[in-house]
Formats: structure tokens, sequence, C-alpha cells
């Protein structure tokens, strides 16, 4: 179990070598944990241990396996340790048009999405304008995404509810474990040629500040609004995303051709 773990998080730390070394061993426990070499209930070794045996200290170890207690990926048991919990731990999620980098430049393989609402909108709104009036009306998804740990993001998706209605009834997990459109593509539902990326600065809505810093909503600080708009190969847009990003150090990388 040590040396399956030394191994794992030594090879995250030689390839990103600028890249926070807590990061470094969160992102190798859960890569263990979602190929099954960490199965649900596996006590970890004690974090003196992992201290010892890696090139780390001790407080990175602790920050490290803190964010995994603090994400539900391990719990502890009092005098027993740290271990494995159940659940579905798939955290690289899948954005089509888009994506974060680290300041070092690698990519962000961890997302932890939080379903926040889910609705059917029979009425009209600017969504209305963007997707076109339909008898099944739009579905509104709303979520805040902690990208790598570091910062959240709140988003919103509107989507034609003749092509995304059946996510109104999907458990709610299985929509905190994929992105919206690659989990209808795989369902046959629609197949998505390209989007279009508008990114401006804005001083971020009280609403959304409530959710991600609530101790700044009264005056919100500047950020980043992030629209997407997907289309079909005929250039029927099919999704909407809104997705507001506090300051951070990190970077967009925007695509635009998905196919």
């Amino acid at each position: 179990m040590l040396s399956l773990l030394v191994d794992r998080i030594s090879r995250h730390l030689e390839q990103s070598p600028r890249s926070p070394k807590y990061l470094c061993m969160r992102d190798a426990i859960i890569e263990l944990i979602v190929e099954g070499w960490l199965p649900e209930g596996t006590r970890l070794p004690t974090e003196q241990e992992l201290a010892a045996a890696l090139p780390l200290s001790l407080g990175t170890v602790q920050k490290a396996l803190r964010d995994l207690v603090e994400s539900g990926e391990l719990y502890r048991q009092r005098r027993l340790g740290t271990f494995v919990a159940g659940g579905d731990h798939r955290r690289e999620i899948t954005t089509p048009a888009f994506g974060f980098l680290r300041p070092d430049g690698t990519r962000v393989r961890m997302v932890f999405i939080r379903l926040l609402k889910r609705e059917r909108l029979t009425r009209q709104g600017a969504w209305s304008e963007l997707l076109g009036d339909g008898p099944s009306g739009h579905v509104r998804l709303v979520r805040q995404d902690r990208i790598d740990g570091a910062f959240d993001c709140h988003t919103e998706i509107y989507l034609r509810g003749d092509m995304a209605g059946s996510l109104l009834e999907m458990p709610a997990e299985a929509l905190e474990h994929d992105s919206v459109l690659p989990l209808l593509e795989a369902r046959g539902r629609l197949t998505v040629s390209h989007a279009e990326n508008r990114v401006r600065l804005v001083r971020l809505p009280k609403a959304v500040a409530r959710v991600m810093l609530p101790d700044l909503a009264e005056t919100p600080p500047l950020g980043l609004r992030l629209e997407t708009l997907y289309r079909l190969a005929d250039d029927i847009t099919v999704a909407w995303q809104i997705m507001h990003i506090p300051a951070n150090d990190y970077r967009l990388s925007l695509r635009t051709q998905l196919r």
C-alpha cells in the first residue's frame, strides 16, 4: 500500500514540478481510487508514514488529506485512521469548449460539481431567444463548480427541453460526475459540433457572490463571465452556459471546433 502510494505520488510530482505539491498528492490518490487500486474501506498509511516516505512535509500531507476528506473521497474515524469512502469518485470532468490550466501550465483534472438546482422552464426569457421555443420548454441547471480545489465558479446551463428533459429525472449524482453535454451525447440525444465562447470582465452578481464568496456578497468583486453557446452541425443552438469565475491565478483554454 505505502509503496503504491509513494510511486504514484512521486510520478505526479515529477510530471508537474511547478504545481503545488499537495495538489499532486491529492490528484494521485484520487487516480488510484478511481482506478480501483484503493477500494472503498481501504485504510491509508498515517500522515507521519506518508511524510517520511515522500519528499513532502507533514503539513503538505495533512493539507492534501484534509482536502480529500472535505470533498468526500476519504473519511476519518477517530483513533482508527483515514479510509477510502464509498461512491463515485470520478473527478476529471470533460468540458467540451473550455478548460482550466494551473499557473504552471498543467491541465486541471479535478473539478468538484455540486448541483444547486434543476428545473423545467415554461416561461420565456433570454434562453428562449437563443435556443428557440418548443412545446417541452427548457431545462435549467445551476451548479457550483470547485476548480482544482482552488476556487469556486457559479454555472447556469440552459438546454432545449426536447433534447434534455431526461436530465430532470436523473439522480443528482449523475449530474455531479459528468458534464451535461457529453452525458447527453452518450445517451444518443445529440451530437454537438462546435461552440462559441464569449468572455468579459464583470462585477459578479450579488446572487452569485452569495454562493461563491459569502464574505464579499454585499460588495462583490470583479470576475469573468464566460458564456458558451453549443451548436449542432446544422448550426442549431442546443445549450447556453453561463459561468461566473472569480479572480484567480489560473488560465482559461478555449475551444470552438468540437468535432
